[in-house]
This record gives structure tokens, C-alpha cells and sequence, in this order.
């Protein structure tokens, strides 16, 4: 069976940091589907959104850019409205929208007279208070433990994106606090696949995304299709409206560095 394919697009330009990098294709679709990535951040000098089509199963895995859609994302707290600039094929941004924590935030997106529409509310920031190395299995893999506070309101959700010397692992760590509200938190990033393992030497940088609950289930499901075996599996669930695979996240974002010793 031809495996899953994840696209990881990474913006070569001054920012695209942020989570939300991963796109499970559709293997049985016969219409290319529309693929929506699109971020607001707080504290960024700009944000972005990504468009591409889906291609057939029995295709290369080379997905087509969408260039020449109308892209548009309003803060509907201040009324700002900004129509987002295409910098690169099916890339486009935005330096006039600012995150800001408990502001609403809405996406129109219009290509080919397809219209897609999403809209979220930026989280509370928590920041990492310290970050710190464990060793575990009988390997002895470093692991790494970002340490942080969550409120004592309930309803929050995480997800951790990591880079060893500058390049972002393919790992999904997302958390919720169910079973941890209101408690300092500190649980390992263990390594999941090759390209996460740590050796001493190592730089690596953890940045902790305040996510909304769409996001934590685009994340979620994105998870369990990744560990699925069926020769059909689900593709993620969207915030998106209209038919379009993807996600809208509009989130918080602090980052921590730690030098692993020799």
C-alpha cells in the first residue's frame, strides 16, 4: 500500500514557525480537493495561509499551489480586515493582522468560485517556565520536559511543536487538561520516530502552542490516521467550511532553546 503522505511545508522567508504544518491526503478521492494552512500568532511580524489541491492516489505526491485566490482575515474584535498578498505560489500574508489573546479571528478564502470560511478566538498565552532533559528505556533516550502552569480554568489545550539544530520533527505532542487542570505540568517529549531522536550536542528549541479545541481535533485526529493501518483511512477533522481540507489556528506561541551537553 502506498504509504500516507504528509505535506510539511516550511516558508523560507523570516517566519513560519508555528504548528500546524501537516496535511493527511485523501487516497480515495477522485476530485483534488482544496488544502487550507492558515495561522495567526501572536507576537509575529507576520502571519500566513497556504493553499494547495490534493492529487489522485495513483499520482506523484507533488501537490499543485492554488495561486490567485482571494484571501482575506479580519479581526472581528477591532473590525481590521486585511486582504492577504500572495508573496509565493498559493502563499499569502499578512503584516496588518496581530494576534491578540481573546480576539476573534475570521478567514475567507475564495479560489476558483470555491468559498471557504472558518473563524476562531485566540487562547490565553501560557509560557514554558523551564525546560529540562530526562533519560528513558533501556536506550537511554534524552527526552525533553518543558515545564509550565496550566489556569484553573478548564478548557485549555496544547500542542508542542519541536526542532533539533533548526529543523522540525514530523512528532504530533498535543495535551489537554482533563485529567490536569490547574496543575504545573511536566511531561516528556519522548522522541517518536528518527528524526526527533536527541544526542548530546544537540540544540533544540520547543515552542508550546495555546491551541483552541478545533485545532487540538484537527491535531487529535491527524494523530490517529498517522497510526492507522486501513487501506482507507479519515482524513483529519477541519475547521473549515466548504469542503476544503486543513485547519484555521489561531493560537499563542512561546519557545524555549536548550543545549543539550556533550
Amino acid at each position: 500500500m502506498k504509504s500516507l503522505h504528509i505535506i510539511s511545508f516550511i516558508v523560507a522567508l523570516v517566519y513560519f514557525s508555528s504548528c500546524q504544518k501537516v496535511i493527511t491526503v485523501d487516497l480515495n478521492s477522485t476530485d483534488p480537493r482544496y488544502v487550507i494552512e492558515a495561522n495567526v500568532v501572536d507576537g509575529q511580524p507576520s502571519n500566513f495561509v497556504h493553499i494547495t489541491r490534493t492529487v489522485n492516489f495513483d499520482q506523484d505526491n507533488v501537490f499543485p499551489t492554488v495561486s490567485g485566490a482571494l484571501v482575506i482575515i479580519t479581526d472581528k474584535t477591532t473590525s481590521l480586515a486585511d486582504t492577504l498578498k500572495e508573496t509565493v505560489a498559493g502563499l499569502y500574508s499578512t503584516s496588518k493582522i496581530v494576534g491578540i489573546s481573546g480576539h476573534n479571528y475570521t478567514l475567507y478564502v475564495k479560489a476558483d468560485n470555491h468559498v471557504f470560511t472558518s473563524s476562531a478566538i485566540m487562547p490565553e498565552k501560557i509560557e514554558i517556565d523551564t525546560m529540562y532533559t530526562s533519560i528513558s528505556g533501556f536506550r537511554g533516550e534524552i527526552n525533553i520536559i518543558p515545564e509550565y502552569n496550566d489556569p484553573a480554568e478548564k478548557g485549555n489545550y496544547y500542542q508542542f511543536a519541536k526542532y533539533v539544530n533548526g529543523v522540525e520533527t514530523a512528532d504530533i505532542y498535543i495535551r489537554n487538561d482533563n485529567l490536569i487542570n490547574g496543575q504545573t505540568i511536566r511531561q516528556p517529549l519522548n522522541a517518536r520516530g528518527p528524526d526527533s531522536k536527541l544526542n548530546p550536542g544537540d540544540v533544540v528549541r520547543i515552542d508550546l502552542n495555546c491551541i483552541d479545541s478545533a485545532t487540538y481535533q484537527y491535531f487529535f485526529t491527524l494523530q490517529q490516521t498517522k497510526n492507522q493501518n486501513s487501506a482507507s483511512p479519515a482524513n483529519p477533522a477541519t475547521n473549515i467550511t466548504g469542503g476544503a481540507l486543513g485547519y484555521f489556528s489561531v493560537h499563542t506561541m512561546d519557545s524555549k532553546i536548550i543545549v543539550l551537553p556533550k
